[in-house]
């Protein structure tokens, strides 16, 4: 009897909260979010504190309750504003991914396409998007596509690079194995390749949300006549610091949301992965 209590094995801890939809894998209820959530609650106790102790001028660090206050009296300038550079974002951002993927494909399967493109792009992306952006408005004019261009410009490159990266780092044992086994090179790819490469594809995404928000900035200060960069041109021009804030919170606000849209798609995808298992 002490032997059988010795061996049988300790009750299970109780799992985490999660919610299950049926035909889609489980979901934490808070988790992630919830950190995001407490992170900013010490942000902005820290910046109180700050403003308390200190006390600067309004113009160099309002306080957040005048930062939340100019959100709310400012309210339909940002939200009109907003529009055209969430639109230039997730256009650029959108187009470089679906440009991104497949280019990367092709560099991993032409050898000759690999050693004469994958140079080209690293020069290409370690020139300054703001040099290249009054080319942009030469080019394509005074309107949105410039900005979407320089969007799609700084948010192309990250994708492409973990694109090559995952797919290029696929086990050679395994694609051996399936080709031993019969497996024709597309059959190979696609069961094979492409879902090892899916976590690094993925994780190019990730990166490439952020890079796609400065993207769409930078595009406005150069050549824009409307949208939240255009304000912050003029709010710096007035030394308005409380509607900078406050743009810049939308920012941060909207290039978090982005980022978790992403992963929950990455997390429908491919539940199987460790790094789904483990958040």
């Amino acid at each position: 009897m002490a032997d059988t209590a010795i061996l049988t094995p300790a009750p299970a801890s109780r799992p985490p909260a999660t919610t299950k939809v049926k035909g889609l894998p489980r979901v934490r209820v808070g988790g992630r979010a919830g950190w995001t959530v407490i992170a900013m609650i010490v942000l902005i106790a820290v910046w109180a504190a700050a403003v308390a102790l200190f006390s600067p001028k309004s113009y160099i660090l309002p306080s957040p309750w005048t930062v939340g206050k100019r959100l709310w009296t400012s309210r339909e300038q940002l939200i009109r504003n907003g529009g055209p550079t969430i639109k230039e974002i997730l256009e650029g951002y959108v187009i470089g991914v679906l440009i991104a993927v497949p280019l990367g494909m092709v560099i991993v399967a032409s050898k000759w396409l690999n050693r004469l493109l994958y140079p080209l792009l690293i020069a290409f992306n370690s020139i300054p998007k703001v040099a290249l952006a009054p080319l942009f408005v030469v080019w394509w004019g005074y309107g949105e596509t410039p900005r979407i261009v320089i969007t799609f410009s700084i948010a192309f490159f990250p994708v492409l690079v973990n694109t090559v990266t995952g797919l290029g780092g696929v086990d050679p044992e395994m694609v051996r194995l399936a080709r031993s086994m019969g497996a024709p090179k597309r059959r190979v790819f696609v069961r094979v390749r492409l879902p090892q490469a899916l976590p690094s594809i993925f994780a190019g995404m990730k990166v490439a949300t952020s890079l796609a928000v400065i993207g769409g900035i930078i595009g406005e200060f150069v050549a824009s006549d409307k949208g939240w960069g255009y304000l912050l041109i003029q709010a710096q021009g007035q030394l308005d610091t409380s509607l900078i804030f406050a743009i810049i919170v939308l920012l941060a606000v909207f290039a978090t949301i982005l980022y978790y849209v992403v992963e929950f798609i990455e997390r429908l995808t491919i539940p199987w992965h460790s790094s789904q298992r483990q958040n």
